[in-house]
């Protein structure tokens, strides 16, 4: 019969750098929030609104993106936690279902 060996200490690790690594987007997405350039910064340029409207958009994309990033990340960190709950529960109960002889 085949033993399963898992290593709880990496599967931890892989969580816990996870978890920092979700929070480390989400501040970058946080910074993105509502940094519009506004027309006039541009001066009589007939292309204002336009360009305007592109560095918008830039803005809103990179605050959607990095916070989904986060969501993604802390998904995993979840998904790991449970593996590793699981994992020790298992081990638990294999170690109180033996009896000494």
């Amino acid at each position: 019969m085949a033993v399963a060996k898992f290593n709880t200490e990496a599967v931890e690790q892989c969580r816990t750098t996870v978890s920092s690594q979700a929070g480390q987007f989400g501040a970058i997405g946080d910074g993105f929030s509502h940094q519009y350039a506004s027309p006039d910064i541009f001066g009589k340029l007939s292309a204002s609104s336009a360009i305007s409207a592109a560095v918008t958009a830039v803005d809103q994309a990179g605050t959607q993106e990095f916070e989904a990033a986060e969501r993604v990340l802390r998904k995993l960190e979840s998904a790991l936690d449970a593996i590793r709950t699981n994992v020790d529960d298992i081990e638990e109960a294999n170690k109180n279902s033996m009896r000494a002889v």
